[in-house]
């Protein structure tokens, strides 16, 4: 990943350890014929008992266009969703943030 979204990838690991929370980065840069599922997010938070998926896109700025989700990202997103999953896009620090904050405050689930 190069430019802004490597950029807010960057920012997004140095808050998720300050957070204290597990970020999983997934590359998928140049993976075809790897295995990798087409569209899987770029990071997974395990974080308070909860793991999400975060596709980071690139925030608008004038004259400079913006990120845009992938056919393969819009399948991923829409196949979670089917099964009761969301996939967060984030294009600043700041919804990170809420996102883990989010994931402290929702109530545990216990399996057994």
């Amino acid at each position: 990943m190069t430019g802004p979204e490597s950029a807010l990838v960057d920012e997004i690991r140095v808050v998720a350890k300050a957070m204290n929370c597990h970020l999983v980065e997934i590359g998928q840069r140049r993976a075809k014929g790897s295995g990798t599922t087409v569209g899987v997010p770029d990071l997974a938070v395990n974080c308070a008992g909860k793991t999400v998926w975060i596709e980071t896109k690139r925030a608008h700025r004038p004259g400079e266009g913006h990120g845009c989700l992938s056919i393969g990202q819009q399948a991923f997103i829409e196949k979670a969703a089917a099964q009761g999953v969301h996939v967060f896009v984030v294009d600043d620090v700041q919804q990170f943030i809420d996102i883990v904050n989010g994931c402290r405050r929702a109530q545990k689930h216990v399996y057994g």
